[in-house]
Order: structure tokens, then sequence, then C-alpha cells
């Protein structure tokens, strides 16, 4: 999971840390059938009853801050089943029909121990931290508790930085997470005692890049930088680069494509989008892009434009090929740059989340199902 899916949560955080009273941390850690969010979505719940995020829609919130109360006052974790498959809905009766059923664990966060483990998604939004978070939500062993929590830092898979001692045994299953960057269940079996451990990755925000900055780009920054991605906006043109045009992006810079690679990291973005509306430089700047390992490179105009540039590349072209995207976007019937920027973001998000972007009721029940679980989506 990437923070920039939880930074409600986060600001919620930084603000209700100033009280220093306990949180709960509410997450789901395993769902079935369609359900309003997925493995890995969290609320936060405090003391008085405020509540930032949604986990079921409304369908069972009432009851999880009454779960919630427990907690804050016993200080145990506990894990919860709210079972929605039944047709009529009989067991919580608001007939809402979401056919599908969550785990969710709820841990108590102290101020003395630095609300962990939110602190650690606050630390990887402000920084680059990157790892996977285990949390054991069922356990008899002494020293895996449930509701304790294993960070293992992608840097050094076998560092701990956490509750407690030996997390080496955790290594596998955690690689696995972070490669898929998806969330992993795994029962141990240790010194007798069964674990149940749900393995969450932890990124940084994502990274944007938009390459051009015309009177287009801005409605694509806005988005983007709302969505809680990280923005960099290059130009080629000073009267280009200007904050008062760009307050969103976190950064504006002044590159010819000849600095592009060397001035950024370009390995780090997970997108990008070329719109200098010049083929020139947009075929320089591609260039420069094709030695670069970015997932998902946009391209404005109609396919024929994008066939000139990649022919332009030779046999740099196969490089990227399959991570080219043009005509970038949704087909959302968009006109104005508003629209064309909505299609673009969609599109990003889609492709990343290896989705097809289709209406959701166009889709066989069966098809809707597996793909929500894997597209995070209902």
């Amino acid at each position: 999971m990437t923070t920039n899916k939880i930074n409600h949560l986060i600001d919620a955080y930084r603000r209700l840390r100033q009280q220093a009273e306990p949180l709960v941390l509410a997450s789901i850690i395993e769902t079935r059938g369609s359900t309003y969010q997925k493995a890995g979505a969290r609320m936060l719940i405090a003391r008085n009853g405020e509540m930032t995020g949604l986990l079921g829609g409304g369908c069972f919130e009432n009851d999880l801050l009454e779960q919630a109360r427990s907690v804050f006052e016993t200080g145990q974790a506990k894990t919860l089943f709210y079972d929605m498959r039944a047709p009529d809905d009989v067991i919580w009766g608001l007939g809402l029909g979401c056919n599908g059923a969550v785990k969710i664990l709820l841990q108590l966060l102290r101020p003395e121990q630095d609300f962990s483990p939110l602190n650690l998604f606050v630390e990887a939004a402000d920084g680059d931290a990157t790892g996977v978070l285990v949390t054991f939500y069922e356990s008899g062993h002494p020293d895996y508790l449930a509701g304790s929590s294993v960070f293992l830092p992608a840097s050094t898979i076998d560092h701990t930085r956490t509750l407690t001692t030996d997390a080496s045994r955790f290594q596998p299953t955690a690689e696995q997470a972070l490669l898929q960057l998806k969330p992993h269940h795994e029962t141990h079996r240790i010194d007798g005692h069964r674990v149940q451990a749900f393995y969450a990755p932890i990124r940084p925000p994502s990274r944007l890049l938009v390459v051009g900055a015309g009177a287009d780009a801005q409605p694509l920054v806005q988005y983007a930088a709302s969505l809680g991605w990280r923005v960099s906006v290059v130009d080629y043109r000073p009267n280009h680069i200007k904050h008062e045009r760009f307050s969103e992006a976190q950064r504006l810079m002044l590159l010819t494509p000849h600095e592009l690679n060397a001035k950024l990291a370009l390995n780090r973005f997970d997108a990008m989008v070329l719109m200098t509306h010049n083929f020139d430089y947009d075929r320089r700047y591609l260039q420069q892009i094709a030695g670069s390992s970015i997932p998902f490179i946009g391209l404005l105009g109609p396919a024929l434009r994008r066939d000139m540039l990649l022919k332009s590349l030779g046999t740099e072209a196969e490089k990227i090929r399959d991570r080219v995207y043009g005509p970038v976007g949704l087909d959302i019937g968009a006109q104005n740059p508003e629209e064309i920027a909505l299609s673009i973001m969609s599109g990003i998000h889609a492709a990343l989340n290896r989705c097809d972007g289709g209406q959701l009721d166009r889709k066989t029940v069966a098809a809707a199902d597996q793909q929500s679980d894997d597209c995070f989506v209902c």
C-alpha cells in the first residue's frame, strides 16, 4: 500500500497525537466476496468516538465503534468478523446487499509507544521508507501477541525495528508481499504456538513526473496532488515553470531533454506523462526516459503520433513499448483539460493496479468479485 491511500488517516493522526491520548487503528485483514474496502484498508478511531476513514460504507461502523470502546478499556487487541453474505442481511439489518465478509483487527495505539505501528506509515509518507508491516492478529505466543507488529525495512529485510527480537522467520513472506505489492496472510507454527500474521507492504506516496508545463498540465497536477501523489513538473521553457501555475507540485524543474537523466532519478517515479505538445521535444525527452524503469509512460495524442515517437527511438523503443500508453487515459469522453486530466489519472490508477477500467456492472459476477480482490474496489 502506498501511503497516499491513507492520507486522511495521516492528517488525522498528526492532529490527534497532540492530545497524547490512545487511539484505535482498525485494519481490514481479510475479505471474501464483494466488500466496500479490501485487505489493507484502515480506519482511525479516537476515544471520543471520532472516526477517520470508512471500511464498510456505513454497514458496520456503528458496531465497530462499540467494539473499539472495549479495546480502549482493556488495552487488548480484538479481531472482528462481519459476514454480510446472507441474502436478506438479517444479521445487521441494514439491507445494503454487500454480499461479502470482512475480518478486521482493532489495535490500541499508545502514545508511550509513539502510536506504533501508525507512526511507520507517517515515516513512509514523510520520507522514503519502504518495507513490510507484519501484524499478528491471532496468536498464543508470548513474543508475538495479537495486535503486535514487526516492521521489515526493504533495504535490510532481515533487520527489525519493532516489538520482537527475531523476525527472520517472517522474511520469505515479507519479500513476496513487497514484490507483489499486495497484502499476504501466513499461519506460522512457532514453539508449538499457532501464529496468524498479516503482511502489509508499505511504500512512500506514488510519484508522477509531468514533462511539459502547458495549461493542460495544471489540472493534471492538481488532480494527482489531491490524490496524494508527489508530482514533479519539468519543462524546457522558463516562462512555463512558475510556482503560481503549479503550487501543488512538489518540484518544478527547468530541464532540457539532455539534462533529464542527470538531474532526476527517473526510476523513482511510478508514472510519467509526456505533454510538451512539441514532437521534437517529446522525442528527445522520450529518448532519455527509454533507459528508465518507469512502469507507466503516458503519451498525449493519437496512436499514429505514438507510433512515430517509438519509431524515432529505433531499437531503444523495445525497452519501453510494453510500458507506453498512448493515447494516455481512459475513454470517458473527455473534452476539456479538466476532463482529460481525470481520464489520465484514471488510466494511470487502473494500469498500476492491473485493472482494465471498465464499468463494474458490465462484468460478470465472478469476474467482478475476483477483480475487486485484486483492484481494491467493490
